[in-house]
């Protein structure tokens, strides 16, 4: 059943023994369609019933955000959201002024994904299709990722990290919610102890790790405070490309 997806979140904290995997595709490995198509109800599961509070504050910064976020070009700049469930993040990149776009491995995710973004009057589009297959054009001037990365096997990340790099524009930036997380003090994912999932504990350093080898740097990073949390424990990250 979809609810048991809340016991990943523990199991990931906590710290269970990975799983073996060969590398597949990510349908292979879980069933996000079938999950989808017994139904995720709006704030079950993955599903925060609405934007990551902290990058919606971000995206309303905008120009004053420090540093400024990238700009929307009169809504010619791209944005993506991968793995983007029912598509709360990608209304709010087009409202914020982007040519916002979200990819959901799961057709039926894609399907709930559409009627969401037209019941918000938005026009965002939406496609069933894989992350790694997308075209390495440097296209996008900002990419939001929230438990998408968690959601890979650990084989993937490094994949993850080259596809970012190769998807994201010179002057682009990738934002990312930075969840789950262990307790302060408990051993870091980023030394091997990722636990069952998904999702996969992430952290600050594993993140960190995965980016900078492919050439991204950290614009800044930070806690978010409990009142903004929208799962649990998360950190968000900004990123760029080095010049």
């Amino acid at each position: 059943q979809v609810s048991r997806l809340a016991t990943f979140v523990a199991a990931a904290i906590s710290g269970g023994s990975p799983r073996a995997t060969a590398r597949l595709s990510i349908v292979d490995m879980t069933d996000w369609e079938g999950m989808w198509k017994r139904g995720i109800a709006s704030g079950q599961a993955f599903d925060a019933s609405r934007t990551e509070p902290a990058f919606a504050e971000l995206l309303d910064q905008g120009a004053a955000a420090q540093p400024s976020l990238p700009s929307t070009d009169g809504g010619q700049a791209r944005a993506l959201v991968p793995g983007c469930g029912r598509g709360y993040a990608v209304v709010s990149l087009e409202r914020a002024g982007y040519a916002a776009e979200g990819i959901e491995i799961s057709e039926t995710a894609a399907g709930v994904a559409r009627d969401y973004v037209a019941s918000q009057g938005a026009h965002a589009k939406i496609t069933s299709g894989d992350f790694f297959r997308l075209e390495a054009s440097n296209q996008y001037k900002l990419i939001f990722d929230s438990t998408f990365l968690c959601a890979l096997q650990p084989t993937q990340r490094h994949d993850w990290a080259k596809t970012m790099a190769s998807l994201i524009s010179k002057e682009g930036e990738l934002v990312t919610n930075i969840f789950p997380n262990r307790p302060h003090g408990a051993p870091d994912p980023a030394d091997g102890h990722v636990g069952s999932g998904p999702p996969f504990a992430l952290s600050p350093r594993l993140v960190s790790d995965l980016l900078t080898s492919v050439g991204f740097e950290q614009v800044s990073l930070f806690e978010v405070p409990e009142n903004q949390r929208a799962r649990g424990m998360e950190y968000l990250a900004r990123w760029r490309l080095k010049s």
